[in-house]
């Protein structure tokens, strides 16, 4: 995005607050076009500002496609910014390179432990979120006291892992927003009992389940809230209490109000879990 600054604002056209270049460009974009006929339209919009913040371009950022092209987002917004430099006085924005960038995953900070989360909401109308977001919750050593070693089955309050589990939900932008400050909901509530017991080992390690159904809900006031399965497998020393690593995964339904007809959906959220470093 260089020689760019990029900034976001997020809200409905009948806010009071609406920002000028956001106005301008929705004054645009929802203007009826006599004789042509009605497209289909995102609800993400790029505008590019000049030094004075006056508006030069703007654009749609999933622009229609013809019969059987897909959109390519990325390529869009690069065209689009080409052309918007030429206005602008700016040098020639380099050619898109194809080749593929390294991934890198986010780690706890040096020195520290932490729990890694792949979150993918699997809703086939809407592909983008399919693609996973990754989180890393830090944890202390007393964060993992109520999964250390079983001498027996004994169940677990889920409400104990709220640190991390309160990252498991959609990654859409306005999934859940409060309509008056236009945040997004958080998970405040987690509950559920999981079965705790030990399981098989090996010459150095031991391992543990924990499997259970488990309740999230978030900071909104109509008690909108989802459930899943939750599986853990820990990994312990062999003469030790302490939760050596853990990897787990949750399966739920989310529910979604349908767009079309009047009815909620079930779609499939899934989240994956691994304890970093180790």
């Amino acid at each position: 995005m260089r020689p760019f600054l990029v900034t976001s604002w997020s809200g409905h056209r009948n806010d009071p607050d609406i920002p000028e270049p956001v106005r301008d460009v929705w004054k645009q974009k929802f203007r009826p076009s006599p004789g042509q006929p009605k497209t289909r339209q995102s609800n993400v919009d790029f505008a590019l500002l000049d030094p004075e913040g006056k508006m030069v371009s703007w654009f749609d950022a999933v622009e229609p496609s013809g019969p059987g092209r897909s959109n390519d987002l990325v390529q869009n917004t690069v065209e689009q910014l080409k052309r918007a430099s030429r206005r602008l006085g700016l040098p020639a924005l380099t050619r898109l390179s194809k080749s593929p960038l390294a991934l890198k995953l986010p780690e706890p900070p040096p020195g520290k432990l932490g729990l890694r989360i792949f979150v993918r909401l699997d809703d086939r109308r809407m592909p983008a979120y399919r693609f996973p977001v990754v989180e890393v919750v830090e944890m202390a050593p007393a964060d993992w006291d109520a999964l250390s070693w079983p001498s027996g089955r004994r169940s677990v309050d889920a409400s104990q892992f709220k640190k991390w589990l309160s990252q498991v939900y959609p990654p859409g932008v306005m999934e859940r927003v409060d309509p008056v400050t236009k945040k997004a909901y958080v998970i405040t509530g987690v509950s559920g009992q999981l079965s705790l017991a030990p399981s098989v080992s090996s010459s150095r390690h031991r391992h543990a389940v924990a499997i259970g159904r488990v309740r999230l809900s978030d900071s909104g006031t109509d008690g909108f809230g989802y459930e899943g399965t939750l599986e853990l497998v820990m990994t312990y020393a062999k003469q030790s209490s302490e939760v050596i690593s853990m990897k787990g995964y949750f399966r739920g339904s989310y529910p979604r109000q349908d767009r079309q007809r009047p009815m909620t959906r079930l779609v499939p959220l899934e989240a994956v879990f691994e304890s970093r470093p180790r």
